[in-house]
């Protein structure tokens, strides 16, 4: 798919996902980051958002930050959204916390929404939102441990404690949905909507 890169140059991708940097470099795009450096857990704090508008809400606040920051950029970022039943699951920072984590995704099938939001001087350029089911295998308590121990560094950065691009397979059975938006970005729609 061919980029209009003049048009590119004015993008400002809001996101500090190695991962997301990575699937935009496999694809020959020269992009200019930023971290949008907001608290997830205390934007959603006290609010009745439903789990499937989540991702898009947190992707939006991120994008509304920037806009302050860089007025006339046209500004993408992005969200991930874990939830096991009623629980939504935050990023982890110590190895018990990841465990935490693990154990109540383990043998179960959790719900993760990926979402995408393009805005120019605060206003919504773009959006969409996508859903993936993953199914995690029952794996023992050691097994898990010895997982955080071996990946932890890569881990701890993702929200649900695992990379499904690398040794996420170790724990994960299957997944339904697309494989792009579990990495972090609906990237076929994305790439339709930059290409337009």
């Amino acid at each position: 798919m061919q980029f209009n890169q003049q048009h590119m140059n004015t993008l400002l991708i809001g996101t500090q996902s190695e991962t997301r940097r990575k699937l935009f470099q496999y694809a020959g795009l020269d992009l200019e980051y930023t971290s949008p450096n907001i608290d997830e857990k205390k934007i959603l704090q006290g609010k009745k958002i439903t789990q499937s508008k989540q991702a898009l809400f947190l992707a939006k606040a991120k994008c509304l930050h920037l806009c302050e920051l860089h007025k006339n950029r046209k500004i993408v970022c992005f969200d991930t959204t874990v939830h096991i039943r009623d629980k939504t699951i935050f990023k982890a920072s110590t190895k018990k916390e990841c465990m935490n984590v693990l154990i109540k995704l383990n043998g179960k099938t959790h719900t993760l929404y990926t979402a995408c939001i393009i805005m120019k001087n605060k206003k919504t350029i773009w959006s969409t939102a996508e859903k993936a089911l993953i199914t995690f295998k029952k794996n023992s308590k050691i097994e898990l441990k010895k997982y955080i121990d071996a990946y932890f560094i890569k881990i701890v950065n993702s929200v649900g404690c695992y990379n499904i691009e690398s040794e996420g397979k170790r724990v994960i059975e299957k997944i339904e949905g697309s494989y792009y938006s579990i990495l972090g970005i609906p990237l076929i729609p994305l790439y339709r909507a930059l290409k337009n």
